[in-house]
């Protein structure tokens, strides 16, 4: 009988179609079956395994498909019918300035007057009476009385030491500071700026997009810690993201990436931002573009150079937007305002938009532009139209934020290809403040996902992170499910939902996080979706995003987030 073997086998090989010219399989490193595989391909079809070799999808469907790859040094995991998406992609995150933050002084959420008050005197009594006190991220629409605080607020707090209440594109001070920083009822507003004062013409303390007028008493910072920097990329991790673009790094901190990748502890994957300082002149621009080291998409999977970011306008919550409408005297208490023609500010000129736009996109450089406003909104495009006259081309230039829309600016911004790069989560916090202080009709749409959608604008949902490590409880929250939950939902903190037009449903605001997202940075070919050939980043969940009661999504697991095949967190029950 054992002589008969050698021609049975040829018997059948010859008999079986294939057989005998297929190669065995080369073991895949890793393979995932019986789970729940949502692909976010063209049809959104699910599958039930995959495997993963040399960082890549090798197989994705059923579990025989996957089962002919497991060899002897494969790693199998159990899906045990829990859902699988692509690897999140946060479009926004500010890791360098949280790392660089949490080294100094870490983030608490300050809800109230009477805390922050209570902060200030516990930090008055640390330091020497000629130090600075900066306080953490402070928004007018999350504190509970919902408005700046006053000088004489902060002045009871510390009557001895310079205090300036830190709210991005508005700071309130006490009086020891304006008189530290020279600033007196002789003081003009500078250029794009207001230093607010009251009836009888004497600074009240707040003063509005004037950040160069305080920079030189802001604590410098050294060289963000690569330690931090990757605590910061673990947290992400937890959450199922697994790609991020920087949104704002100088190129000090575009090396501090390149650093941290060198010692092999870069652990997801980055595009870099880099931050076009402002300038008069367009031929110091030029120059700093012309003098940057590296060229719009230079890297690899793990890490490449970005787009070029310039600044258009301030911020809706502190109330510094540029707007088409005067904000009007029912933003009175939250922002401090009293003019009713008061619209807000551009931080720079049209034409200064329109020459750094021009440069970058005759270099080659996608452009990004930080715009909250609908009249900004207007202004940018202005410049992005003017950049591609005569010049075509795929730059896929970006609106970030873009709050405020309508249908005939998301038509425009289709017909340019612009991209828009927005944070649903910013609904869900502050909608209901904004809705009281604009009117309910004006924040009906604001980040209105469905209005730019159906113009035909790619949108990508994201976070815009910036202070603290907790996902929730970070000044903007990192947990991407509640940004999906806030898309979806459109209900605020309060339970309140304003208005269900915009809504979106739950495949496409994943789709906004994932295939969507790699777009911005154009990865689409390798990342965004789970498919043969694609980039084997994936998330479990502890359930199914599409299916969970609307409530779960906020609280939705990361059990394992998985990059090239490789598992970069576990969840480990306590």
């Amino acid at each position: 009988m054992p002589r008969l073997l050698p021609a049975i086998v040829l018997l059948i090989a010859a008999c079986v179609p294939g057989l005998a010219t297929q190669p065995a399989a080369r073991p895949a490193d890793l393979v995932l079956l019986d789970g729940r595989v949502v692909t976010v391909d063209d049809r959104f079809s699910m599958a039930t395994a995959l495997a993963v070799r040399d960082g890549r999808f090798i197989a994705v469907g059923s579990n025989d498909d996957a089962r002919a790859y497991i060899g002897s040094a494969t790693r199998v995991i159990a899906g045990r019918g829990r859902t699988v998406i692509p690897g999140i992609i946060d479009t926004h995150v500010h890791a360098l300035d949280v790392a660089g933050a949490e080294a100094t002084q870490p983030f608490r959420n300050l809800t109230s007057i009477a805390e922050l008050q209570d902060w200030i005197r516990n930090e008055a009594r640390q330091r020497p009476h000629d130090a600075w006190i900066w306080t953490p991220r402070v928004f007018p629409t999350r504190l509970r009385e919902r408005r700046f605080p006053t000088r004489q607020e902060l002045d009871l707090a510390a009557p001895r030491q310079p205090v300036v209440v830190d709210s991005a594109y508005a700071f309130s001070l006490n009086s020891v500071a304006l008189r530290a920083a020279g600033i007196t009822r002789d003081s003009v507003d500078p250029p794009g700026g207001a230093i607010v004062k009251d009836a009888a013409g004497e600074p009240t303390g707040l003063l509005r997009n004037v950040g160069t007028l305080l920079a030189h008493f802001r604590p410098g910072t050294d060289r963000v810690p690569l330690a931090a920097l990757e605590d910061v990329h673990q947290q992400y991790l937890a959450a199922g993201i697994t790609s991020v673009i920087e949104r704002g790094a100088s190129l000090e901190g575009y090396q501090t990436y390149e650093a941290l990748k060198s010692a092999n502890r870069l652990r997801l994957r980055a595009t870099v931002t880099i931050r076009v300082p402002p300038a008069d002149d367009s031929a110091d621009v030029e120059r700093f573009v012309r003098s940057l080291p590296m060229r719009f998409g230079d890297g690899d999977d793990w890490l490449k150079a970005g787009p070029l970011k310039i600044v258009a306008d301030g911020g809706i919550l502190i109330g510094t937007s540029f707007m088409r409408e005067p904000y009007g005297l029912g933003a009175r208490q939250l922002y401090g305002v009293n003019d009713p023609a008061y619209r807000g500010f551009l931080t720079l000129t049209p034409a200064q938009m329109a020459s750094a736009f021009a440069i970058g996109h005759r270099l080659g450089w996608q452009m990004v532009a930080h715009v909250t406003g609908d009249a900004g909104v207007d202004a940018v495009l202005d410049a992005i139209e003017a950049a591609q006259r005569g010049s075509p081309g795929d730059r896929r230039h970006t609106l970030i934020h873009a709050y405020f829309v309508n249908p005939t600016t998301a038509a425009r911004a289709a017909r340019l290809g612009v991209l828009v790069d927005t944070q649903p989560a910013w609904h869900y916090k502050d909608a209901d403040a904004l809705g009281d202080a604009l009117g309910r009709a004006r924040v009906a749409h604001f980040i209105g996902l469905a209005t730019w959608r159906r113009a035909g604008v790619e949108v990508a949902i994201n976070t815009d992170h910036m202070f603290g490590l907790d996902k929730n409880e970070a000044m903007n929250p990192f947990n991407p499910f509640l940004t999906i939950y806030a898309a979806t939902t459109r209900r605020t903190e309060s339970g309140r939902v304003a208005d269900g037009s915009e809504v979106v449903s739950r495949q496409e605001a994943l789709r906004m996080m994932t295939r969507a997202a790699a777009r911005f940075s154009f990865d689409e070919t390798d990342r965004g979706s789970i498919g043969v050939g694609k980039l084997g980043d994936f998330v479990v969940l502890d359930d199914h995003i599409l299916t969970c009661p609307a409530a779960r999504l906020r609280t939705l697991r990361a059990d394992m987030t998985v990059i090239g095949g490789r598992i970069a967190y576990e969840h480990r029950p306590r």
